[in-house]
């Protein structure tokens, strides 16, 4: 019996119309599959850059999971921009200050009453 070469995962996510999910390879040739509390710690091959990483928390909820140095997570303008003279300052905000924010803009100030 012929072995077939080890080779590193490209893993994505499948749901089955009975609601159960599980993560299969990508690559041809290739018919692994692997039920997705498994998978935690396996190496995967990313889906963004293509390099080896291993799976973690966050990479396990995605359907193409890929590595921390490709997750960009939202940024936020900490300040509008009224004027071109004013500098764009990237901030990384959490949700609830976001919804603060934004709730801010919408409702009228009190002047405006």
């Amino acid at each position: 019996m012929t072995e077939k070469p080890k080779h590193v995962h490209k893993l994505k996510r499948l749901k089955y119309k009975s609601g159960n999910t599980i993560y299969f390879c990508a690559l041809p040739d290739c018919n692994y599959k692997i039920a997705i509390p498994l998978a935690l710690g396996k190496r995967c091959i990313c889906w963004r850059c293509g390099n080896e990483f291993l799976i973690n928390e966050y990479s396990l909820r995605l359907a193409k999971p890929h590595c921390d140095n490709c997750h960009n997570p939202k940024q936020i303008l900490k300040n509008e921009i009224h004027n071109e003279e004013t500098p764009i300052i990237h901030t990384e905000l959490t949700l609830s200050n976001r919804l603060t924010q934004a709730i801010k803009k919408v409702q009228p100030e009190e002047g405006d009453i």
